[in-house]
């Protein structure tokens, strides 16, 4: 094939991309589309700014170069107006020679983006435009985001084009420049302020500053931060680098009688400066100020300002705590995810100071279950040799903390993700963390990022000089939009208390059906599966493939679950039922011994919890649940006399649940009599059923498909009717003799329990 000269073509691609640039076609066409700007941070290379991108110059010399150093870079399209997408060009520098690696993700708005090339790799065999198909997607912003070469960390592109259809828009005159930053490290600016530097508009800062003397820490938000406010005790730019830097003295105050530790910290604010919006609702539920998982609710999703995220950061740690207790010494959180009370991650680094070197770990506090910690880099301990592959004080490194969302089959299993990237390149990638059973996944939650020096020291006997200094040089995040669908507004923006719980009307159909087929009591990968959570002590469950013990033999102990809270349309029924097998030692002479609970939750997320509770140690949470009990006697000395009473929980203190029946007005009883007989097999009901003006409560007991006893009461008028919650109760010596796990004769075993909503 004959070779044509350089010359002669790139002339002729600068006819062709110039003319078909003007404007866009109909939506039938695939034409190169007007790219109104390129941009990027302001810290590319000198001379190779963005706007190189788009003069439809193939020169080498007319490039754009922005260097990641330990974080992506990207280069932003705007197109004008949201078009229809259908493919990118990428002229690549030295394109021919080296692969660079990218992704892709558009935006209609510029705030929510979406992926739309993975990341991949160049071809590597080619000066000229490179073309990626992209699915037709509406958007007017592309994001090209950079991360190296296979020589080094640099992200060059030489020309760029899009392709697709939709309005025409007027290609500008002059190209839009974007202002490059300072002299310091990454280009940043040593003589402005942090918010000069970074985009601060959507964070507010918190010091351990207590300037207005009401004795808690001082923050300051969106719109002053964005606008140049700094603090040279705890929060300002480093004169050297151009870095922000973050402060913070054991000496200082806090921001709340809760909080043992101080802190100079950044906090994700996704209003961006709109202060009509609250920074937090009570009760718990998402608003647009914060995110949530891709595992939540739709309903949740809806509400957020988004779904799942990303935090990342370049970063140097300048000064830790040397004096103190040894457990603390050392240790200052540098980035965190923070839920409404609990931490997904807190992200440590800590350097003990016989050390040379520091190691790198973090916490998984989950809304249910046990503290996580995962060493990424050395170890967590007091005492430990010098970590050979530990970060030196003023090293530079950088992290990313992710949730991400993976599906399987009809689920969404929400995973956690953390990478340190070294300065040299090298990442260290923590094995990612399912937090299916961390109770996040729930209507009630909420995320925001966190980022700075959250101090763990308070016990240094010099506070002042004693502190820890972190240094940013690089710092984002990002989400992605919540579901497209009906804003709902009732909640954004005005506050929720546990008198106004979230309902959601029933509909007919089983709630859950668990026979604990895989042995566990976590709602698991089976869809009839539910939580179980301990009312009592943390000695109640006792669970094996096929069964889930009540252990109460020797202790009244109690179990419970929650499901979506449900509110009954006239007609309908929720139903209880329950089969479970009595142990060798039945008791006798216990009255109301045996209890079973529906309530309401009122959006308390702590009942989705493990929750211990006792006469000497009651719980508030338990306080004051709407709902109903009913109970069995346990063979009574007169057996004529057992019967199933029906009782209303009151609005009362007594914080035990079901561990007792003073909290209780008792409605009704009746039934005929029954006995309990050892290791036999019996299924229990208890029915709510909503009528125009009044709740049937119900309960009976069956034995080898005949119904022992039965009993029903109206109450009316009734003012329940919104259900989440379902417990059971035994008091001691009525079933089995032992209050031991994994011993026998030590309680129930349920076999199989069930909770559907009958039309």
């Amino acid at each position: 094939m004959k070779k044509i000269p350089c010359i002669l073509f790139l002339a002729f691609l600068f006819m062709t991309t110039g003319a078909l640039a003007q404007t866009n076609s109909s939506c039938e066409a695939n034409d190169p589309l007007v790219i109104v700007s390129a941009t990027d941070d302001g810290l590319y290379e000198e001379t190779h700014g963005p706007e190189n991108t788009l003069d439809d110059n193939f020169d080498p010399a007319s490039r754009w170069s922005n260097q990641s150093l330990g974080t992506p870079k990207y280069l932003l399209l705007d197109l004008g107006a949201k078009q229809s997408l259908k493919s990118l060009k990428i002229a690549w520098y030295k394109g021919d020679s080296r692969k660079s690696e990218f992704s892709v993700d558009v935006s209609s708005d510029g705030s929510f983006y979406q992926t739309v090339i993975p990341t991949r790799q160049s071809g590597g065999s080619t000066l000229n435009f490179e073309s990626y198909e992209i699915d037709s997607i509406q958007a007017r912003f592309v994001k090209i985001i950079g991360n190296g070469n296979e020589s080094n960390d640099w992200n060059s592109i030489v020309e760029v084009a899009v392709t697709g259809c939709g309005e025409p828009v007027e290609k500008p005159a002059q190209p839009v420049l974007t202002a490059r930053k300072g002299k310091g490290v990454s280009g940043l600016k040593v003589d402005a302020t942090p918010g000069e530097n970074f985009d601060l508009s959507a964070w507010y800062v918190t010091t351990p500053a207590d300037d207005n003397g009401d004795g808690k820490a001082d923050s300051v938000y969106e719109n002053e931060l964005a606008d140049g406010w700094t603090d040279p005790r705890y929060f300002y730019t480093d004169p050297a680098t151009g870095g922000m830097v973050f402060r913070s003295t054991p000496a200082g105050a806090k921001t709340s009688s809760n909080t043992n530790y101080t802190r100079t910290e950044l906090r994700g604010m996704l209003r961006r400066g709109d202060y009509s919006i609250e920074t937090r609702v009570a009760g718990g539920f998402p608003n647009k100020n914060n995110w949530v998982f891709s595992s939540a609710p739709e309903s949740a999703q809806s509400r957020a300002a988004g779904v799942d995220g990303k935090l990342t950061a370049t970063l140097s740690v300048n000064q830790v705590t040397r004096l103190g207790k040894a457990y603390q010494v050392g240790r200052v959180i540098i980035g965190q995810i923070h839920a409404k009370d609990d931490e997904p991650i807190r992200l440590y680094y800590r350097k003990l100071p016989q050390n040379k070197f520091g190691s790198i770990y973090y916490a998984h506090e989950p809304a249910t279950g046990k503290e996580q910690w995962v060493e990424i880099i050395g170890s967590r301990a007091d005492h430990i040799p010098n970590p050979d592959d530990g970060i030196a004080l003023d090293e530079r490194f950088s992290y990313e903390i992710e949730v991400r969302g993976i599906k399987q089959g009809d689920q969404t299993k929400p995973m956690l993700y953390v990478k340190i990237i070294r300065d040299d390149g090298s990442e260290l990638n923590a094995k990612p963390l399912d937090m299916s059973d961390s109770g996040f996944s729930v209507e009630d939650e909420f995320m925001f990022f966190k980022a700075g020096a959250y101090s763990q020291n308070n016990s240094s006997p010099d506070p002042e000089m004693d502190f820890d200094k972190v240094t940013f040089y690089a710092l984002d995040y990002s989400h992605s939009p919540p579901p497209a669908g009906e804003t709902i507004t009732d909640t954004a923006n005005t506050a929720i208390n546990d008198e106004q719980p979230m309902q959601s009307t029933a509909v007919a159909g089983v709630l859950f059906n668990d026979s604990f087929t895989d042995g566990n009591r976590q709602d698991g990968t089976d869809a009839a599966d539910t939580n179980w959570w301990t009312t009592t002590t943390s000695s109640a469950i006792e669970v094996g493939e096929g069964y889930l013990g009540l252990v109460s033999g020797g202790s009244g102990r109690g179990i419970r679950t929650t499901f979506p809270s449900q509110s009954l349309a006239d007609g309908q029924t929720l139903e209880a039922s329950f089969t479970f097998t009595t142990p060798a030692t039945v008791g006798k002479d216990r009255g109301s011994a045996f209890r079973i609970g529906l309530y309401d939750k009122l959006g308390r997320t702590e009942l989705d919890a493990d929750l211990s509770a006792s006469s000497k140690a009651p719980n508030v949470a338990y306080n004051g649940l709407p709902g109903y009990m009913i109970d069995f006697d346990i063979n009574p000395a007169d057996s004529k006399t057992a019967n199933i009473e029906v009782r209303r929980h009151k609005d009362d203190t007594q914080g035990r649940l079901l561990g007792t029946t003073k909290g209780y007005e008792r409605l009704a009883g009746g039934g005929d009599a029954y006995s309990f007989i050892a290791t036999t097999t019996y299924t229990g009901t208890m029915a709510i059923r909503k009528n125009k003006d009044s709740l049937e409560v119900s309960g009976s007991l069956i034995h080898e498909g005949k119904v022992l006893s039965e009993f029903s009461y109206l109450d009316k008028p009734a003012d329940i009717n919104n259900f989440g919650m379902l417990a059971f109760h035994v008091n001691s010596k009525t079933f089995g003799s032992s209050k031991k796990v994994d011993e026998p004769d030590n309680g129930i075993d349920f076999s199989n329990v069930k909770l559907e909503v009958v039309q």
